[in-house]
């Protein structure tokens, strides 16, 4: 029986770890803290409960082949629950307004919110949207990328020019709605990304059909409910996780993984080394230098966190609330182009406790907030965490006697979590981070391998699902299968 180790527990680990252990490899997993999932963590505090990173699931079809493959139902493991409307949105005009992956409400929506007029723009966007997600997945994401050739087939040459994929994604929604409000709405996606809306290619446009068109899901229980059903799965197949086991260096011999040294320092021997490690840390501290331990990547914005405990209901609050800056452009201009903390930020909240009840006591609510920040490279957002805190409580309307405790999390956090820079959302996606040019999840020595936000595809839970089945492909010498 051939093995496999798996350095870190995140999806993208135990995806892998899954499927290598359902092909018969023997699978170890080792993960340096006490907890499986990577970003997707949890923390409870005084009976709250909330999500620490990611709070919503989108494009579930990389998640379903994952358990089709390995013979499973999704459902025997994780209740998904649809959120409609997908989030309300308060824009700085005092506009609010629920956004849903319903089209006929969505057209009330717009109708009644914003001006009937921009409802065919709406559908025109969608249509080409849902026809460009639909071309684009099993040409460029779910993808083996050998050379820079893969990437211009003639196919593929053809799929860019009709769908204008290199076009400005801001540019291009402002041809299908005029209002700005519906602009932000449509193209904000990219910030999940870590990328700006007005830096993004218009190929990025396919966030925002994967969340108008397909919706906004959550795994009842918690979003920590689906690396925990992985990493089941895995351990049905025979993998073994050991948590607080960090992986102090990927041995190398004659250009070939042959195994990992613990900071134990023990050393164990493998057939395959998996990394689900963020690829400049891998690279950087993990493996022997290469070239691309001395790239210069670009990294995404980070992400100041807030889990607050609050003791009153807040009725005007749904699952997921965003709340766009009063000059929603200057706050990308200070965001991404001064890397600043914005004087007035956007930022997202969620109230896990809206689906889940028991995440928080009765009439109190766990309000999770998220703000874009700048990664290390930048101004300290923990510097400027207070001043920010000041203006989520302004405009959620927090009253502060009312609020029991505030857990912050910074840039800082991130970086201890193996995030080069402190960068939330890995590597940035611009066009030679993306496709052919992303960190390939082949490394440079035989046998090794990288999976995770940072290495091809993406970013997102579904594209480090499809990181896993390329790297499972690789390993068992498959070719890529059609979406």
């Amino acid at each position: 029986m051939k093995t496999a180790i798996i350095v870190g527990a995140g999806m993208g680990g135990l995806a892998t770890a899954a499927r290598l252990a359902k092909a018969g490899y023997e699978v170890f997993v080792f993960e340096a803290r006490n907890q499986i999932g990577g970003r997707i963590g949890e923390l409870r505090r005084n009976g709250y409960r909330f999500d620490t990173g990611p709070t919503l699931l989108m494009m579930l079809e990389p998640l379903e082949r994952l358990f089709s493959d390995l013979h499973r139902r999704v459902e025997d493991y994780l209740e998904l629950v649809l959120i409609d409307p997908s989030y309300r949105v308060y824009f700085g005009d005092g506009t609010v307004f629920d956004s849903s992956p319903n089209i006929a409400r969505m057209v009330r929506e717009i109708a009644r919110k914003i001006s009937p007029r921009e409802v065919p723009g709406y559908l025109k966007l969608m249509a080409d949207l849902s026809a460009m997600y639909h071309a684009v997945v099993p040409a460029f994401v779910r993808k083996q990328y050998d050379s820079l050739a893969d990437l211009f087939s003639p196919y593929q040459v053809g799929l860019l020019l009709r769908h204008r994929l290199l076009a400005n994604l801001w540019k291009r929604v402002g041809r299908y709605v005029r209002d700005p409000r519906l602009r932000m709405l449509f193209s904000f996606q990219t910030m999940y990304l870590g990328l700006s809306p007005k830096e993004a290619l218009w190929v990025y446009g396919v966030l925002t059909y994967m969340e108008s068109g397909e919706g906004v899901w959550y795994p009842r229980g918690g979003m920590h409910k689906v690396p925990h059903a992985v990493a089941q799965i895995a351990q049905e197949e025979g993998a073994r996780i050991y948590l607080n086991q960090r992986v102090a260096e990927v041995l190398v011999e004659n250009g070939q993984a042959v195994g990992v040294r613990l900071a134990s320092g023990e050393v164990l021997r493998a057939d395959v080394v998996v990394i689900n490690v963020d690829a400049p840390t891998a690279y950087r501290e993990l493996l022997p230098p290469t070239r691309y331990a001395r790239r210069n990547f670009k990294n995404s914005c980070s992400a100041l966190m807030f889990y607050i405990g609050y003791t009153e209901p807040l009725p005007h609050q749904l699952h997921h609330n965003v709340y766009f800056s009063r000059d929603f452009e200057q706050n990308l201009y200070e965001l991404f182009v001064q890397n600043r903390v914005p004087s007035d930020p956007s930022f997202y909240t969620c109230l896990s406790n809206r689906t889940d009840p028991q995440d928080a006591p009765a009439g109190c609510e766990n309000l999770y907030v998220l703000v874009p920040v700048p990664n290390l490279t930048g101004e300290d957002a923990r510097a400027a965490a207070p001043r920010v805190l000041e203006t989520v409580i302004a405009r959620v309307g927090l009253k502060r006697e009312r609020i029991q405790f505030v857990e912050t999390l910074t840039p800082h956090e991130w970086q201890a979590l193996g995030l080069w820079q402190g960068a939330a959302f890995g590597i940035a996606h611009n066009f030679f981070q993306s496709t052919a040019f992303r960190p390939s999840v082949r490394t440079p020595f035989r046998n090794c391998y990288l999976v995770g936000a940072s290495t091809q595809p993406g970013n997102g839970i579904p594209m480090t699902l499809i990181s896993a089945e390329l790297v499972a492909e690789r390993v068992l010498g498959r070719r890529s299968r059609k979406a």
